[in-house]
């Protein structure tokens, strides 16, 4: 029954972040493309129909539970990507020039460090190809996690991967930022034979948001928009934390996720106290969702036996 009430406050913060995506599309000159959900729609209803299978018809607690939260996901998914790019609509004023400030008082160097990288194309490409590993890693995660009977932390991950999504979307709107690799902009010739895969082209999508010049949606083409704190780096933060003290998983898991924080500012073009707030996102998201999956304890179980 706890599960049941948990799945449906999930569904209940999805069906208010589409009633704000909704109204606010209304309300302004957003367009949005109403067959690139289609897609969507049947993904997570076929998850919802096997979960539903695996609850009622042929009961399996694992298969039950992964279907539930991958349709959970793929359904928030759909509702915050569109108002990620609502939020960035308020042109509200750039921090970057405090990031970098910061930035700086940490004695980092985005320029030089992602030179380093540009100038060693297979370590360029290697930073490519795990960097687009992260959300394939959080689906994996939730089938792993789930199919080992694991219900609590699959539930607290999912949970904690949508609160950090809100709390970055949120952020972002309050206190937007470009991107070092935006604010600085390097030539063409800056980057070698490497090609990141957030490139200036890539990022003008944010300029053209802010401007109004971009006005249209479609989850087809949805670009990830946040730059402070980094989203890439919370999902990063909480993979490690969800693999947590689970058997051999851990490791390779941490090492992975490791060489994605360090290769954000060059993939994703991130300040590095953005990956810092990633991180710091991704701790507080953890730690707030595991409060709704603490065990409860009875109240006989509490009493204290005083010896005669």
């Amino acid at each position: 029954m706890r599960s049941d009430v948990q799945t449906f406050c999930k569904v209940a913060i999805i069906i208010g972040i589409l009633a704000i995506d909704v109204t606010w599309i209304a309300l302004t000159d957003f367009r949005f493309e109403g067959q690139s959900v289609l897609k969507v729609i049947a993904a997570s209803a076929f998850c919802g129909l096997v979960a539903y299978t695996y609850r009622t018809w042929r009961p399996m607690r694992a298969f039950e539970l992964v279907c539930t939260e991958t349709a959970v996901l793929l359904a928030f998914t759909a509702a915050a990507a569109p108002l990620s790019y609502l939020v960035t609509s308020l042109a509200r004023p750039l921090i970057d020039a405090q990031l970098i400030g910061f930035d700086a008082a940490l004695g980092f160097d985005w320029s030089a460090y992602v030179g380093y990288f540009s100038e060693r194309p297979l370590l360029g490409m290697i930073c490519s190809v795990i960097y687009l590993t992260t959300l394939a890693q959080v689906a994996l995660a939730v089938i792993v996690l789930g199919l080992m009977g694991k219900t609590e932390r699959t539930q607290q991950f999912v949970s904690a991967v949508m609160l950090g999504a809100l709390v970055c979307i949120v952020v972002s709107g309050i206190w937007p930022s470009a991107g070092a690799l935006a604010t600085t902009r390097p030539p063409d010739s800056f980057w070698g034979s490497h090609h990141p895969v957030v490139d200036l082209a890539y990022k003008q999508t944010f300029f053209d948001l802010r401007s109004g010049a971009e006005r249209f949606i479609s989850l087809d083409k949805m670009k990830g928009m946040i730059a402070f704190p980094s989203y890439h780096g919370t999902l990063s933060a909480l993979l490690i934390l969800a693999f947590f003290r689970v058997g051999h998983w851990f490791w390779p898991v941490l090492v992975l996720n490791a060489l994605i924080l360090m290769a954000t500012p060059v993939e994703g073009g991130h300040h590095l106290v953005d990956v810092i707030g990633g991180i710091a996102v991704a701790g507080g998201s953890w730690y707030f969702a595991g409060l709704f999956y603490r065990p409860r304890i009875s109240r006989s179980r509490q009493l204290i036996e005083i010896p005669a």
